[in-house]
């Protein structure tokens, strides 16, 4: 649809208003690239979260080292991204065109109707929930404008030029319409079965993409069928609401999701920035001014500018009635859709991408969305896992027996330092199991069990039913499964595109990813994506006045130091055991880090849920967490033997 003139208008001015700071950053960009470009704190936080280690990623921030020596000692999917994002290396694998066609199953033609059935004009949406789609506010501005329009999925051609079977889908404002017309967006509920399609989820952590950084865009534009443009966008400027980039998005993509190079959701498109005369008149291609009624075809653009999503989420969170809205949870929980296959092809394929069935999601009051599956107990080394509805009790009165005989024979004197390597060599030594990483099958249906049978969100404390996760990380690893033998790559390649629901306390970047490190449960726990990507392999860090400047429900955030929100004792726990099972490999913390821990384990006891864990991981690996067992022991054990020197 043509954009309304107000909202040009405002677009235009906002980006006018600019004129300066661009000036200075392009300056920067063309000399020194984004790390030139982008503030230094922003620059460290982008590349954390791309993986790279935060003493690398810090250095290369203030200009210490250069991207070639630190890109060198990098795993190669890290190097590859860092090289990417940074414009040193526009090559890409092919998997990347695998991730593009399954994000943009998730974006439809939304179809504008009068109430008589007549089709008025075109814009362009996304599922964002399995439930709720998100367009701009200018394409649906109330329930009344949402009540006889629709979404259609799969209006895209195939390669021989004919067109797929489109999937159309009523909208239900009824049960959820939501809209702001200062961000320009509006959610609107879909019926019907999106199971086919995924959601792109609202990502509310920034820190996503860099000024400099490319930028694709998946459209309808002019309600045409779905096009792409690639990697030919550039974030030339960063508002606290917008962000405006160089693309050649054509008119009727409003509503358009806006993708940095992994693929997640930076911005909701809403508007062009058309090119102005000196009064001030919106200029034509052909240089004339424009006159009422000229089609959006005919204007000069020069930029585009979008609603950064981080700010649809803070704005989504605050909004009056949300809180106790099951449909806006389900969209805020940020979680990953399972990767779907493409519907386009010359051939029918020999084997289908599997697919999760969220037809029969339900969500309950508690705005926890849940899905039943079939759970396959994989029998591996002569034993089967635990079901998620064990039959056996939760805390077992004989692990306080196993527990007693696990520490006997342990001295009980010597000095902080003898009793660090002590406990050391115990843990050691008894981790007589290495499950390898496989949170779906080793965490989620036991392990990590609180004692009502969910999961809770190590950061948040956000329940989720151990069933979603379960299925939502075994379809994303068959995907990566299937992506790795396909284009002949490694499994960890893929990992990075797909956000994940397991977190590492310990990071994985600062160990390499290596085993047994990367699959002992100790230090594993369930993690919605959002606060995962927020911490990203930030240290912990307690912030003096963490309480008046919370940043997000997983916790404050900042430049190389992260403080959650919840868990921080079993974080804490979990933290110390890996210096006693891994001394040396830790080389990111220091001495104050190890009294912020600490002070951490001391202030939040163990429950019944770590002393499950304990027991439950002692069955599993042979080892246990030695202060779950004796809190106490937190002050006569010198944990700094464990840091790396």
């Amino acid at each position: 649809m043509d954009i309304p003139r107000e909202v040009l208008a405002q677009t235009q001015a906002r980006f006018v208003s600019r004129d300066p700071e661009r000036a200075g950053t392009l300056d920067r960009l063309n000399v020194g690239g984004p790390l030139a470009a982008d503030s230094v704190e922003r620059v460290e936080t982008r590349l954390t979260r791309l993986g790279v280690p935060l003493p690398d990623a810090r250095a290369l921030a203030e200009g210490h080292e250069d991207v070639t020596t630190v890109a060198a000692r990098l795993p190669e999917p890290t190097r590859l991204g860092l090289e990417r994002v940074l414009g040193t290396n526009d090559l890409l694998g092919v998997a990347y065109l695998d991730l593009a066609r399954s994000v943009s199953r998730a974006v439809g033609r939304v179809v504008l109707r009068s109430e008589q059935g007549r089709t008025i004009g075109y814009g362009t949406g996304w599922l964002c929930s399995p439930r709720a789609i998100l367009t701009n506010h200018h394409v649906l501005e109330s329930a009344g404008d949402a009540r006889p329009s629709v979404i259609e999925f799969n209006y895209e051609l195939r390669p021989d030029g004919t067109l797929t079977d489109r999937v159309t889908l009523s909208l239900d404002p009824d049960t959820l319409f939501l809209t702001s017309d200062t961000l320009d967006y509006s959610l609107v509920a879909v019926q019907g079965d999106t199971s086919a399609f995924g959601w792109l989820p609202l990502i509310g952590t920034v820190g996503k993409v860099l000024v400099g950084e490319a930028l694709s865009i998946v459209q309808h534009p002019s309600g045409e069928p779905k096009q792409v443009a690639l990697r030919e966008n550039r974030l030339v400027d960063l508002l606290p609401d917008f962000l405006h980039y160089e693309t050649d998005t054509a008119p009727g993509s409003s509503g358009s999701p806006v993708f940095n190079d992994t693929w997640e959701v930076v911005a909701l498109h809403h508007s062009g920035v058309p090119r102005t005369d000196s009064q001030g008149r919106t200029l034509r291609r052909d240089g004339q001014p424009a006159r009422p009624g000229d089609p959006d075809t005919l204007i000069d653009w020069i930029a585009n500018e979008g609603v950064r999503v981080s700010r649809i989420v803070e704005d989504l969170r605050t909004r009056q009635g949300a809180a106790g809205n099951a449909l806006i949870a389900e969209v805020l929980a940020a979680n990953r859709p399972p990767v779907v296959g493409s519907p386009v092809a010359s051939s029918p394929p020999t084997e289908a991408a599997p697919v999760l069935d969220l037809g029969a999601l339900s969500v309950g009051p508690d705005g926890v969305a849940s899905v039943p599956v079939t759970l396959r107990l994989r029998v591996g080394g002569g034993e089967a896992r635990r079901p998620v509805t064990p039959d056996r009790p939760y805390l077992d009165p004989k692990d306080e027996e196993h527990a007693a005989a696990y520490y006997a024979g342990l001295p009980t004197d010597g000095t902080p330092q003898t009793r660090f390597l002590a406990l050391a060599e115990l843990v050691r030594r008894t981790h007589a199991r290495t499950p390898g990483y496989d949170p779906a099958d080793e965490v989620y249906p036991w392990v990590d069990l609180w004692p009502d049978g969910k999961l809770r969100s190590l950061y948040s404390a956000r329940e989720h039913a151990p069933e979603d996760l379960i299925a939502a990380d075994r379809t994303a690893r068959e995907r990566r499964l299937t992506l790795a033998a396909r284009e002949g790559l490694g499994v960890d390649a893929l990992e990075d595109a797909i956000p994940y629901n397991c977190e590492h306390v310990v990071p994985q970047s600062w160990f390499g990813k290596r085993e047994p490190m990367r699959g002992d449960l100790h230090h594993l726990f369930a993690c919605e994506p959002d606060c995962n990507s927020f911490r990203g392999n930030t240290p912990y860090f307690d912030f003096p006045d963490y309480g008046e400047a919370l940043r997000s429900d997983c916790g404050r955030r900042d430049p190389g130091e992260f403080e959650p929100a919840h868990g921080k004792g079993a974080a804490a726990r979990a933290t110390l055991y890996f210096l006693l099972r891994y001394p040396g490999v830790v080389r990111q913390y220091g001495e104050r880090h190890l009294g912020t821990l600490l002070a951490w384990h001391g202030a939040d006891p163990p429950g019944d849920w770590e002393r499950h864990r304990n027991a439950a991981i002692f069955e599993r690996q042979g080892n246990r967490n030695p202060l779950i067992d004796h809190p106490e022991w937190g002050a006569e054990v010198d944990f700094s033997e464990g840091l790396g020197r």
